[in-house]
This record gives structure tokens, C-alpha cells and sequence, in this order.
């Protein structure tokens, strides 16, 4: 695939962030198998957009078998970057390839509670929000517009996988995407994930309602420390051009919550991809 067919399909991808909201999976929505179901990826799915960029008719993607990763790139012309692309995510997280950035560098989050409506899109459960929180990178806001989850983590640290990975999608007022990722460690005990994962919708197309406001700030660690880079979306079409965030510290998910998400998603994550000529950047606060 030739550059400028790669620079019109990013464009064309980033334009459909403008839609980012209930069917979508910004950067990658999760699914065990391939169905044909409104997503976005990602991946940034994230993991991605939020409209249905995953999703073409006749097209079935998903994590395993003739739909999985190895072959998105073959299901759809515009899924071509999955393959053909060089900025791609997720990534490893290896320490050794990291450069230290100014703590100047690292992203503001801003966020508020929010009001929010969890939807089985078939790949993932993603949960949209109401609108007041942001990221702010290198002084531009970027709204955010939905999150969701993936079974294990996608990035990986040192090669090393979490038991889930939470992908907060945001969009500056142009539909530029940029993806905060949260590793989230299986383990014992309170979890404020507890409540949100008992109302995980079973169905592909079903909703839930939280009727109290949600504090997102909960679902961050208290360390900020993070990892910076340029990347793609996790889900087709593997759209580039997706500013990605990942902090260090994971947050604690209970047992019983990774199980109830693996009970609808058994695997909802692509494998990691080479870091080729990127710069992957650290900025500890």
C-alpha cells in the first residue's frame, strides 16, 4: 500500500472520531470472537473511534481465528494500515527503549464526574459519558468521549501482560484522538471497578443504567508517572496518528470483576506491535 493511500486513510479515519460516541470502541472494542457489531477502535480502538469504524457490511473481525489480528488487514481495503502501517499499537512498554522526557511533558487530566451509559458493542463493553472532562497535551484539550476495556491488557511491560487494560478515548475539537491507557492488576479485595462491572450488559446491543455519577479520577492511580508515543488504533481500521499515554502504576481490578468481563469477552486484545522507528518516552512526575 503506497504512503499517500496510508495518509488518506488516517485522514479519513481521524475524521470519523467526530463521531465518537455510543456505538464505538475508540481504540479497540474486545470480542472472542469475530462479529459483525458496531466498534471503534482503539484502540486510538482505542482502542478508536467512536463511530462504526470497525464495522463494514459483510465484514466480521474479532480475536481469534480467520477474523483475528493476523488477517484484519485482508477483510477490508481501508483495514490495510493493520498490516502495511509503521506506527501501529499497542506496544511493549520495554524500559530499555525508553527516553526520559521533561515533566513539563506530561498530560493534564482533568476530570469531572460524569454520567454514563454502558454498551456491549460485541466487542467490548464501552461506556459512554457525559461531556466536562478532558486531557490537556502540550496545552491542547482533548474532550473525552467514551472508555472501555480489553482482556489481558494490550500493552505489555517488559513483555509482561495485566489481567485487563482500560482505555479512556478523548477527541480535541478537530476529531484528533488521543488514547489514556490504565493497566489494571488482578487482586484481592475493593476494587473501584466493583460496581460498573456489576452492571456489565450480557448482550451485543444491550445498555445499563448507573443511575449515580461516576468519579473517573477513581480509576486512575495515584501516580501519574506515564509513558508517551505516537500510535494507531488497536481495533480496524488500525488508523494512525493516535497520541497514546500509558501510566506506570496499575490499578487494582478484584478477581470476580475480571471474571464477569471475561464471562462476555474470554480474549479482547491484539497482540503487541514493533516500535520500529518511534520514540516511546517516560515523564515521571
Amino acid at each position: 500500500m503506497s504512503s499517500r493511500l496510508i495518509r488518506m486513510a488516517a485522514i479519513a479515519g481521524v475524521t470519523a472520531l467526530t463521531a465518537l460516541t455510543a456505538t464505538s470502541c475508540a481504540d479497540g472494542g474486545g470480542g472472542a470472537d469475530a462479529k459483525s457489531s458496531p466498534a471503534v477502535a482503539a484502540s486510538p480502538q482505542s482502542d478508536g473511534k467512536g463511530e462504526k469504524a470497525g464495522k463494514k457490511e459483510g465484514v466480521h473481525w474479532g480475536y481469534e481465528g480467520v477474523g483475528g489480528p493476523a488477517n484484519w488487514a485482508t477483510l477490508a481495503e481501508d483495514f490495510e494500515a493493520c498490516e502495511a502501517g509503521h506506527e501501529q499499537s499497542p506496544i511493549d512498554l520495554d524500559d530499555e527503549k525508553v527516553a526520559e522526557a521533561p515533566v513539563d511533558k506530561a498530560i493534564t487530566i482533568d476530570y469531572k464526574p460524569v454520567t454514563a451509559e454502558p454498551v456491549n458493542n460485541g466487542h467490548t463493553v464501552q461506556v459512554n459519558v457525559s461531556a466536562g472532562s478532558r486531557i490537556v497535551i502540550d496545552g491542547i484539550p482533548y474532550d473525552l468521549k467514551q472508555f472501555h476495556f480489553h482482556l489481558p491488557s494490550e500493552h505489555t511491560e517488559d513483555g509482561e501482560h495485566s489481567a485487563m487494560e482500560l482505555h479512556l478515548v478523548h477527541a480535541d475539537k478537530n476529531g484528533n484522538p488521543a488514547v489514556v491507557g490504565v493497566l489494571m492488576d488482578e487482586k484481592a479485595g475493593t476494587s473501584a471497578f466493583a460496581g460498573l462491572f456489576k452492571k456489565l450488559p450480557p448482550e451485543e446491543g444491550a445498555t445499563a443504567e448507573i443511575t449515580e455519577p461516576l468519579d473517573l479520577t477513581a480509576f486512575l492511580p495515584g501516580d501519574r508517572d506515564q509513558y508517551q508515543y505516537e500510535g494507531s488504533l488497536t481495533t480496524p481500521p488500525c488508523t494512525e496518528g493516535v497520541k497514546w499515554t500509558v501510566l506506570k502504576d496499575p490499578v487494582q481490578v478484584a478477581p470476580e470483576g475480571v471474571a464477569a468481563y471475561k464471562a462476555l469477552f474470554p480474549k479482547s486484545n491484539r497482540p503487541t506491535q514493533p516500535l520500529n522507528e518511534r520514540e516511546l518516552t517516560a515523564v515521571n512526575k
